[in-house]
């Protein structure tokens, strides 16, 4: 009698661990633990703002200024929300971008922020290709414009947006153009087994209204 009670409390303990493990990945508690999180913590973030500092907060704790190199965050998915300072209280309105950490990577925001919603720059990062093949990566694009061209090395890719597009892996120069909005050119990196998420924020071309003289 003992030995069935015994193997109803192992079955019983056996089938909570399944259960607890099916919702909760092992890998997702594993990054947590003091002594294994450093397997975990091996990221970069790199955050610069051309012409102008910003006030960084990540999920809401504050991390200085930009420029900034912010390294061995716990791999996961943060919130990123840059303020431009200003002399001027509520000129520049706060962006806040959503940006993946992934292990061995680095994650880059490279944006010019104006007043109001203006944005130019862009956001990127790695995300692991589990069915990637040998010798190429991936990039993901999209953009907020309508119609945008991807070019790489001044050679025509495609129109964006662009999902899980296979790529020779290598460095490469990327520019996207769209009409009416000014040209954003970057870097980029492909790595094999990785898909490199890149999200385009292009300026509108300034408005010049024609001046008509008048009969008198």
């Amino acid at each position: 009698m003992k030995k069935w009670k015994s193997a109803l409390i192992m079955l019983s303990i056996i089938i909570l661990i399944s259960t607890f493990l099916f919702f909760v990945p092992l890998d997702g508690i594993i990054k947590y633990l003091p002594i294994l999180n450093s397997f975990y913590k091996n990221t970069t973030l790199e955050i610069t703002t051309p012409n102008g500092k910003s006030t960084v907060k990540i999920d809401g704790k504050e991390y200085g200024e930009t420029p900034t190199n912010i390294q061995n965050l716990i791999a996961g998915e943060y919130e990123i929300e840059l303020s431009r300072t200003s002399a001027v209280e509520g000129y520049y309105k706060p962006h806040i971008f959503n940006v993946v950490l992934t292990k061995n990577s680095t994650s880059r925001i490279n944006m010019e922020i104006g007043p109001d919603d203006s944005l130019h720059g862009v956001v990127l990062y790695y995300t692991q290709d589990l069915i990637g093949t040998k010798g190429k990566g991936k990039i993901t694009l999209t953009t907020n414009s309508e119609n945008a061209k991807i070019y790489t090395d001044d050679d025509f890719l495609k129109s964006a947006p662009v999902s899980n597009l296979d790529m020779n892996v290598g460095e490469y120069k990327m520019t996207v153009t769209a009409e009416n909005y000014q040209d954003l050119k970057f870097q980029i990196v492909v790595r094999e087994g990785y898909i490199l998420n890149i999200k385009g924020y292009l300026l509108p071309n300034p408005v010049n209204f024609e001046i008509v003289p008048s009969d008198g």
